[in-house]
């Protein structure tokens, strides 16, 4: 009986513990400031499966972004428009930003979202100028072949952007628009034109808004239970934020010149292996950051040319002017190493460059280490030898045996076998080197 009444009551509290509703939770994922890269949709598409397998309400998109590449662009659109999680983007905080690339991810989203005082829009491609560069004085207007270049590229990318305004019902002229005209709208306007969903102060207003709302995806019709659900913040790993890292342009330019000079101190000092070794290492990241940001060559060339001016200065005398035009040089290579805004191709959208501070900041610390260099090397050649027969002759000593005309002297902290060449010296006088023939002194009587 006692076995009964102890089964009966744990069938009766596991009934109980059941029927009671399980809290809802959503994932979260906050982009700031994120240029649009490969290793971006990686961590996109992890956060999905993620989101997926902890069966999640939605998956929440925060971001701001300038832009970035389209092919990760159209393959992170393809991912949330097959997602079978709700996918939430919303431009936060306040003074955010959804530009270029970032317009098509923010409208890919199920449910897109912004906060007031951000922006939306911006999203005309532009491309690299074929012409050659037009004289001083005239502007030179686009080829024939950038027009119809640009014209194809603007259509391809305003038929994907309405593609995804029709997926999503949003409104298809406002987003052609974005495109075409390079239109910006702000959080209040873009919700007015239906080009987002709804405007939302912060994230926990933005789960209070879009609780109870039906959202169709891949797998199905789903009405979202978010009000008090629990919020879970997914992190890319330190290898996806390593990655990411990388395709920061002032990272790729400190690279390229932790690499130069990583090469210039194994050849001034061959054998020292660590310098070679950090510079090959420092080559190869920035030859990853190539792949994922538009690197101009004439750029890299440029940096090229500062090493070997720098490599130069080290073996040929020319009174710090090699230097000086391989700071130049480098100043110029960081300079362009990135396209400017008018010379992007059109794989890329974001107006991205060497930060002006990391540029100066590299030029001044590289030409501190030259100038510190090429003061040592000539104090170094002025300085008197401190080993070796030139530093022996003019060395004073002491007599310690009669020299008539060979005896021995002590010079140095060491005994020598001296021969006196005017005359005899008596032991304990003191003596001047004046030559030095094999291990055998020739010494005078200091006067």
């Amino acid at each position: 009986m006692r076995k009964f009444i102890t089964a009966f009551t744990i069938l009766i509290l596991s009934a109980l513990v059941c029927s009671q509703p399980t809290q809802p939770h959503v994932c979260y994922v906050e982009l700031k400031d994120v240029v649009i890269n490969p290793s971006l949709k990686d961590f996109l598409e992890r956060a999905i499966e993620q989101a997926q397998n902890d069966n999640a309400e939605c998956l929440i998109v925060q971001i701001t972004t300038p832009g970035g590449m389209v092919d990760s662009m159209q393959e992170i659109v393809q991912l949330f428009l097959n997602s079978p999680v709700p996918i939430v983007t919303f431009v936060a905080p306040r003074g955010g930003n959804a530009d270029s690339a970032g317009a098509f991810i923010v409208m890919a989203g199920h449910i897109a979202a912004m906060a007031p005082a951000s922006r939306i829009g911006a999203a005309h491609p532009i491309i690299v100028p074929i012409a050659p560069v037009a004289p001083e004085g005239q502007e030179r207007g686009p080829s024939e072949s950038e027009r119809v270049m640009l014209e194809k590229v603007t259509n391809a990318v305003v038929g994907t952007i309405k593609a995804i305004a029709e997926e999503r019902q949003r409104n298809t002229k406002w987003a052609e628009k974005m495109v075409r005209e390079s239109a910006v709208l702000t959080a209040r306007e873009a919700a007015a034109q239906k080009v987002i969903d709804l405007v939302a102060e912060d994230i926990q207003d933005l789960l209070r808004k879009i609780d109870g709302k039906k959202v169709r995806t891949t797998a199905g019709v789903k009405v979202l239970r978010t009000k008090d659900a629990y919020l879970h913040e997914f992190r890319m790993t330190p290898k996806e934020r390593f990655l990411h890292f990388l395709s920061n342009p002032s990272i790729a330019y400190l690279l390229l010149l932790i690499a130069m000079l990583g090469f210039i101190m194994e050849i001034y000092n061959p054998g020292a292996i660590l310098p070679i070794t950090v510079g090959v290492i420092a080559f190869i990241l920035f030859l990853y950051s190539a792949a994922l940001l538009p690197v101009n060559v004439v750029g890299v060339l440029l940096i090229v040319a500062a090493t070997a001016f720098f490599i130069a200065e080290l073996f040929v005398t020319s009174h710090g002017i090699l230097a000086a035009f391989g700071l130049v040089a480098l100043l110029l290579g960081g300079y362009m190493l990135f396209p400017e805004p008018g010379a992007m191709p059109p794989n890329f959208y974001a107006y991205i460059r060497v930060a002006p501070g990391t540029l100066v900041g590299a030029g001044l610390i590289t030409g501190g280490l030259l100038v510190g260099a090429l003061v040592a090397i000539v104090r170094a050649q002025k300085r008197q030898p401190v080993v070796g027969r030139e530093w022996m002759i003019g060395q004073l000593g002491e007599a310690r045996t009669d020299l008539s005309p060979i005896g021995t002297v002590f010079v140095g902290g060491t005994w020598w076998t001296a021969e006196a060449v005017e005359g005899e010296i008596k032991a304990g006088e003191k003596i001047e080197v004046v030559a030095m023939d094999g291990l055998r002194l020739k010494v005078k009587r200091k006067a």
